[in-house]
Parts: structure tokens; C-alpha cells; sequence
């Protein structure tokens, strides 16, 4: 027999063994645990959704909080009614502990957080001498709610007289959205109608009893606060910057519709205010004035401050909305002028948020005539 050959042999399936137990590990305990260690890679470039909500007061910090972490440690804050991103400070990750300045809520902000090891790149668990926060990469039921504050300045009679006043309207959409408050202060609070907006979107807003409250004077910025529930009971609160930016009114004298009897041509005419960045729609209205089941709307009309403007209006108009072959013969019709201006920082054709940013609106609607 071959003794030195089978030496060899057994001498070789030892090393083999070892080598596997050292690579793979000992059942019995004898090899290192794995440690944790949560990547900024895992954090970086996707929204984090965390729902602090403790009641619907006003004076609550419970907001719902989105962070993005970008790369070179840029932080993001984004106000969720209006999806605006800002930078707002700065993060940092080390050995799991998460850092976090955030300058929106004070210049000298630091958050120190541990992430724990149930973190996955969805899910954050974060652990503080404070206290523990969750956040998410997706929030289900929420991801179509979207909220807007805007001032509104129109003409009103007044003793005969047509007199400039101004007023707050808020418009909140969702298709799990089963209640909404607006919060404009910490003294009053104002209930939500649900109504189908023209998109054909489950929205809601201010009662016609709560809607035409008026006042000689624009406030200013203020933060309007929104307190949703779903149908299936989860509560959020949203928050809404309104900012200082107003809008002067549109005159009735300067506006004209002119439409033959049985005809679906309408010519509309008005003069633009006497402002910059300031834009239009124009919308034909059905008997009973439903300004929320527009029959038409014409696509976004651009002016010039002061411009004398004119549309003509048929089957064939740039719209958004067109439904005109809904309307009765003879009939009476109604024409409404809305002017509106965006957001600060909100650019008119390359922010895709630009709807749900609108700062401030006025309007006028009069009678056309019959159909």
C-alpha cells in the first residue's frame, strides 16, 4: 500500500475542512457575529416619510415630516401639500448614528439619531436620548392628497358699489380622503365640503357658508395648517406656506362676452391687470353658475400687464376641459375670468407642482346670455 499517498490525501481534506468551517462559520458559536451597518447608500436619493401626529391642534409640532439625503450631505425638507423640495441643512452618517441639522426648524438644529438594526432601505428606525421615529419610503393612502392656501381678491357689491376685498380659499384632493380641516390659526378651524372637482378628482373645500369671508386687508404669510383623516382612520397633518404676495382684482367693467343664439362660438374679451406674471383661464359656466362643473376651460392663457385679451371660444379652442355639446339651447350660460399668479419660486412651465402652488387668484363671473 501507498501510505504516503493517502497521507497526503487525509492532510489535504483537513485543510479543506478548515477552511470551509473558517470561511462559513461554526453553528456551535465559535465565529463572529455579522455587525450591522446601515450605508448611505441605502439613504440617499428617495423621500423618507415620517407621521409624528398627536392631535389636530394647530399648535402641535406633528406635521408630517419628508426628508431627502443627497449626496455631499445636502439635506432636502419637502413641503408635502404643494410637493416643494428646499434645501434645508445638512445630515451625516457614521458608524449608524444618523446627524441631521435641520435650519428650517432653528439655525442650531442638531438631531442625533441611532439607526437600529431593523433599518432596511425602505424602512428607518431611529432611536434618540429623546426619543424613536419611524420613516418610510412610501406612505399608501396618501400619495395623490394634495393641499393649497391661496388669497383670493375680487370685486364685490358694497352700498351699490364695487368694492375690492380679499379672502382665503383652500383646496385639498385625495381619492382616501374622508375628512378635512383647514387650520388657518390656532383660533379657528374651518370643516371641508367634498366636492368632485372638474378633473373628476374626490376634493374638498370651504362651505358656502365659510367661503365668503371677506376682509378690507391681505394678512400676509402665515402657515395654514391641514388636518386629514382616511377611510381607513389613519390621521396626518399637513402644513402649507402662504406667502406675502397678493393680486390686485379684475374690473367687471372691462369684460364682455358676445355668442350668437344656438352657436358654439363665444367671444370673450377683458383687459389684463395691470400686473406682471399673471395668468388666466377662462371657463363657461352652465345655467346655475357651477363654478365647480365648468363646461369649458380654456387652456392657460399668458398676458401682459395691462393687455387688452381676447379669446374665441369653439370645438376647436386649446382647453382643458371641453364639454360645450352639454349645453341646452336657450339656455342661459355664464363666462368666468380667473387671473392667478404661482408661487414664489414656482417656475410657470417647468415646475411640474405648479398647479398645487397657487399664491394668490382673482376672478369675476357674469352672465353671457342664452345659449
Amino acid at each position: 500500500m501507498n501510505t504516503s499517498f493517502y497521507n497526503k490525501l487525509s492532510f489535504a481534506i483537513l485543510i479543506a475542512g478548515s477552511l470551509f468551517l473558517t470561511s462559513c462559520g461554526s453553528s456551535s458559536g465559535g465565529g463572529e457575529e455579522d455587525v450591522f451597518e446601515f450605508k448611505s447608500s441605502d439613504l440617499t436619493n428617495k423621500y423618507w416619510y415620517a407621521n409624528p401626529f398627536l392631535s389636530s391642534a394647530y399648535d402641535r409640532n406633528d406635521a408630517l415630516i419628508v426628508y431627502r439625503f443627497e449626496g455631499g450631505g445636502v439635506l432636502k425638507k419637502q413641503e408635502f401639500s404643494g410637493r416643494r423640495d428646499e434645501v434645508v441643512g445638512e445630515w451625516s452618517l457614521i458608524d449608524n448614528l444618523l446627524v441631521i441639522k435641520d435650519e428650517s426648524i432653528s439655525s442650531d438644529d442638531r438631531q442625533e439619531w441611532f439607526i437600529q438594526d431593523k433599518s432596511t432601505n425602505s424602512y428607518l428606525k431611529l432611536n434618540s436620548s429623546t426619543g424613536s421615529r419611524e420613516f418610510y419610503t412610501d406612505i399608501d393612502g396618501i400619495n395623490d392628497v394634495k393641499a393649497d392656501a391661496y388669497v383670493v381678491n375680487e370685486l364685490r357689491l358694497v352700498n351699490n358699489a364695487y368694492e375690492s376685498a380679499y379672502r382665503l380659499e383652500y383646496i385639498v384632493s385625495g381619492n382616501s380622503l374622508s375628512n378635512v380641516t383647514v387650520l388657518p390659526d390656532a383660533s379657528s378651524s374651518y370643516q371641508l365640503e367634498e366636492f368632485t372637482n372638474f378633473k373628476g378628482e374626490k376634493a374638498f373645500q370651504l362651505s358656502a357658508n365659510d367661503r365668503f369671508k371677506y376682509v378690507n386687508d391681505f394678512a400676509g404669510s402665515q402657515t395654514i395648517k391641514f388636518y386629514i383623516k382616511l377611510a381607513n382612520k389613519e390621521q396626518y397633518k399637513l402644513e402649507e406656506q402662504l406667502y406675502a404676495s397678493d393680486i390686485k382684482a379684475l374690473s367687471n367693467f372691462d369684460i364682455t362676452a358676445s355668442h350668437a343664439s344656438g352657436s358654439s362660438q363665444v367671444t370673450v374679451k377683458w383687459k389684463a391687470i395691470d400686473e406682471d406674471n399673471i395668468y388666466y383661464y377662462v371657463e363657461i359656466l352652465d345655467k346655475n353658475a357651477n363654478e365647480n362643473a365648468p363646461k369649458f376651460r380654456s387652456a392657460r392663457q399668458s398676458a401682459v400687464a395691462g393687455e387688452e385679451k381676447e379669446i374665441v371660444i369653439s370645438s376647436s379652442t386649446a382647453n382643458e376641459l371641453n364639454l360645450l355639446s352639454e349645453l341646452t339651447v336657450g339656455e342661459d350660460y355664464f363666462v368666468k375670468i380667473i387671473g392667478f399668479k404661482y408661487e414664489d419660486g414656482i417656475h410657470a412651465d417647468n415646475s411640474s407642482n405648479k398647479e398645487e402652488n397657487i399664491q394668490a387668484m382673482t376672478r369675476f363671473v357674469l352672465k353671457g346670455g342664452q345659449w
